[in-house]
C-alpha cells in the first residue's frame, strides 16, 4: 500500500512517534494531578460594591458581605451569595448598614455592622444580637468576626480614627502621632444568647485591632493588628500576648491553616501572605491589588485557596494557595 504524504512508515519512524505520544500523556497527567497548575493565577468575580468578608455556611455555600455606599445609616448593606464555580451571585438578607465581618457558627451567620452585631438564619432573617451599649467598654467600631466554641467573637478596633494622616495614609510608625495612638482595641466573645466577654484587653501588641480567628493551640487567638501589623497570638486564659510576625501593615483577615500555616492580607497594601506557625519564611501570594482592596479573606484548605475580597473593586479574588 503506498504511503500518504507527510506520514513515515518506518518501524523507527512509529517507535518515535510512540514515545512523544506517551511524554505528551504522561505530561498531561502530571498536570492534571498537581495541585494547583490547572489554575496558577488568581481569577476575580464581581460581587457589588464593597465587599468585605467572605465565609462558608449552609450547604456549603458562600456568604459575603456587601456594604454598598460609604455612609452610615442608609441601611443598602447586604449579604449575598456567591457561587465561585459559577460567579452566580444572590442577594440574601438585606437591610443592614456597613456589614464586615462574617462567622458561620452554631448553624448561624452572624455579621458584625459598624456598631451592631446580627445573627442571621438559613431564610436570611436577621435580629439583633447585641448593640454597642450592651458592650462593657466603649465600642465604636465592630470589625471582624470568627467562629467560637459557643457563640462568635467579634473585634472591636479601637482607635482607628486616630492611625492616620489628613490624606489617609497610615503614620509612620516612628512618629509622634504614632506613639499618641491609644491602646483601646479588643476581642469580646459573645454567645448567641447575647452574654458578652472581652477576651483579649488593650495592648500596644494590639494596638488596632482588625481581624481575629482561632489558633491551632487550644485556648489561643490569633489577632491581626493593623496599624503597626502585627500577628499576635493571644492566651484568652492568662491575657498573655506574642508578637510572632510584624511589619503586615493594614492586616485585615487573618487565618491559620491545619498545618499551622497562617495567612494574612493587607487592606491598605492590596497583598495577601503566607508565613509558617512561628512567624517566618513570609511568601506573597497576592500583591498590587491597590489601596483598601484585600480585606476579610476565607481559607478553603481543601480547594486550595484564598476567596479574598476586593472591597475596591467590588469582586471576590480566588487565590490559590498550593
Amino acid at each position: 500500500m503506498a504511503a500518504l504524504p507527510g506520514v513515515v512508515c518506518t518501524r523507527r519512524g512509529n517507535l518515535r512517534r510512540m514515545r512523544i505520544a506517551a511524554l505528551i500523556a504522561t505530561l498531561t497527567a502530571v498536570a492534571a494531578v498537581v495541585p494547583g497548575t490547572a489554575q496558577a493565577d488568581p481569577t476575580t468575580i464581581t460581587v457589588g460594591p464593597r465587599p468585605e468578608s467572605i465565609t462558608r455556611g449552609w450547604d456549603g455555600k458562600y456568604f459575603v458581605s456587601i456594604q454598598g455606599v460609604p455612609d452610615l445609616g442608609r441601611n443598602d448593606g447586604e449579604i449575598r451569595t456567591v457561587n465561585p464555580a459559577t460567579g452566580e451571585v444572590k442577594t440574601f438578607a438585606t437591610g443592614l448598614d456597613n456589614p464586615r465581618g462574617l462567622a458561620f457558627t452554631q448553624n448561624h451567620l452572624v455579621a458584625t455592622d459598624t456598631d451592631k452585631i446580627w445573627l442571621i438564619d438559613k431564610t436570611g432573617t436577621k435580629r439583633l444580637l447585641a448593640s454597642a451599649a450592651q458592650f462593657p467598654h466603649p465600642a465604636e467600631f465592630f470589625n471582624d468576626a470568627a467562629p467560637a466554641p459557643d457563640g462568635v467573637y467579634v473585634t472591636e478596633m479601637g482607635a482607628r480614627t486616630k492611625m492616620r494622616d489628613p490624606n489617609g495614609f497610615l503614620w509612620p510608625t516612628d512618629s509622634q502621632q504614632a506613639l499618641d495612638i491609644p491602646a483601646l482595641g479588643r476581642v469580646y466573645k459573645i454567645t448567641l444568647t447575647g452574654r458578652i466577654t472581652e477576651v483579649v484587653s488593650p495592648s500596644r501588641k494590639n494596638l488596632v485591632i482588625n481581624g481575629t480567628a482561632p489558633s491551632r493551640r487550644p485556648g489561643h487567638l490569633l489577632v491581626g493588628e493593623f496599624f503597626y501589623g502585627n500577628v499576635v497570638e493571644a492566651n484568652i486564659a492568662t491575657g498573655q500576648r506574642t508578637v510572632i510576625a510584624t511589619g503586615f501593615r493594614g492586616i485585615d483577615g487573618i487565618e491559620q491553616g491545619h498545618d499551622g500555616t497562617i495567612y494574612v492580607s493587607s487592606f491598605d497594601n492590596g497583598a495577601v501572605w503566607k508565613m509558617d506557625r512561628s512567624g517566618e519564611n513570609p511568601k506573597v501570594l497576592l500583591k498590587d491589588v491597590g489601596r483598601s482592596s484585600t480585606a476579610d479573606f476565607y481559607l478553603d484548605e481543601r480547594g486550595g485557596r484564598l476567596l479574598v475580597p476586593d472591597t475596591s473593586h467590588g469582586t471576590v479574588i480566588v487565590v490559590p494557595i498550593r
